[in-house]
């Protein structure tokens, strides 16, 4: 640290710019910029952040280049399936519901208008939900604190979306685990070698609920209304920006296998998709993915010390603050890593010589977190 910045201002100036993203685009929080649009039933330019403005702004554009598959205005298929702020017990909608909901989805619906910053809907209920674009932003949003003070070299993570610049203090590469898309175990698929890129995977194997014994992913198709049912268990895509990574990975679980790639390829997107296929996985890298990776690195005990030491760096105190997708504290700073396991079936919280006072068990975290909700038929 340079000049008279110390850990606790540094801790404290991440705190407030992620505080400053939760106040802008979290549907969590009511009082939240967005959550005040999407309460606003006029026809009328709505005042907002520039920051909010232009990550509205991207999301739109997306939604346009996947033809609808991402769409910024799925909330409320979202809280139809009970994985939005709204949530309510757990069950089938019927198609007719899906239908009337859908009528409130669809990016032209709202306008975004850069100066002066501020949105418009073209009908009241219109719902913004910036769920799979801004955690990526808010990741973006640190490296640039962390640029204003010069930093040469870091990594940023939170939620599993991470961007990383220049190279470890020894000179390797900050080596990022991709997680093997399980729901109750953890383990490494692939690790991949970054330095000044930013990688989002988003997956099915983690939220979900399971209805009259059927399992339903959270993320949500807005084109047919209903959650994702193929074979993609998990889309790791690398951009520019972490925002960019963010809502790709998205996008490409929407579409699915054979789409997905084909959008990705077309519009040179690095992006690996990990495809279940019975019991085992298939891995299918984008050309601009296996350009970046040639090779595949084998995961060890080594390699997963060095994802969880690029988090322990900056010890990243980041992580104290209110994660977008549900205004809840992320549990220590291994960024959750916690639960990833070597050959050996030794866990990094075996190797941390200095947790976090409020960390939890892999076994804890898996059965307050990862466990999904079973919906009776009868309720």
């Amino acid at each position: 640290l340079k000049g008279e910045l110390t850990p606790e201002k540094l801790q404290a100036e991440i705190d407030r710019c992620l505080v400053q993203v939760n106040n802008q685009m979290s549907t969590w929080q009511s009082d939240s910029e967005l959550s005040r649009f999407n309460r606003f039933e006029k026809d009328e330019w709505f005042p907002v952040s520039n920051e909010t403005a232009q990550v509205v702004q991207t999301a739109r554009e997306i939604s346009e280049q996947t033809g609808g598959a991402f769409d910024v205005t799925v909330g409320p298929l979202v809280n139809l399936w009970s994985f939005g702020p709204d949530k309510s017990e757990h069950k089938l909608p019927s198609e007719a519901t899906i239908a009337k909901t859908k009528s409130r989805v669809g990016y032209s619906l709202v306008d975004v208008r850069l100066s002066p910053p501020a949105l418009r809907k073209s009908q009241p209920d219109v719902y913004v939900d910036l769920s799979a674009i801004a955690k990526g932003f808010g990741v973006d949003q640190v490296a640039k604190v962390l640029d204003t003070h010069d930093f040469s070299t870091y990594m940023v993570e939170i939620g599993g979306e991470v961007r990383t610049k220049g190279s470890k203090p020894n000179v390797e590469s900050w080596r990022v685990g991709i997680e093997t898309p399980t729901p109750f175990s953890r383990g490494i698929q692939n690790t991949l070698k970054l330095s000044g890129q930013s990688l989002a995977t988003s997956g099915d194997y983690r939220n979900f609920v399971v209805i009259e014994g059927k399992t339903y992913s959270h993320t949500i198709d807005p084109r047919t209304g209903w959650p994702v049912d193929h074979g993609v268990a998990s889309a790791s895509v690398l951009a520019e920006s972490c925002m960019l990574a963010d809502a790709y990975a998205t996008s490409l679980m929407v579409l699915g296998p054979e789409e997905g790639y084909n959008w990705a390829k077309e519009h040179n997107i690095a992006a690996l998709l990990i495809i279940r296929d019975g019991d085992t996985f298939i891995e299918k890298p984008t050309p601009a993915f296996e350009k970046l990776f040639p090779t595949k690195a084998e995961p060890t005990m080594t390699t997963t010390w060095l994802i969880a030491a690029g988090v322990f760096l900056l010890a990243v105190a980041l992580m104290s603050v209110g994660v977008i997708f549900s205004n809840r504290r992320i549990t220590g700073s291994c960024g959750g890593l916690a639960g990833l396991k070597d050959d050996s079936g030794r866990t990094l919280c075996d190797a941390c010589t200095n947790p976090a006072p409020e960390c939890r068990g892999p076994e804890e975290t898996a059965d307050q977190e990862d466990e999904p909700q079973e919906t009776s038929p009868h309720h």
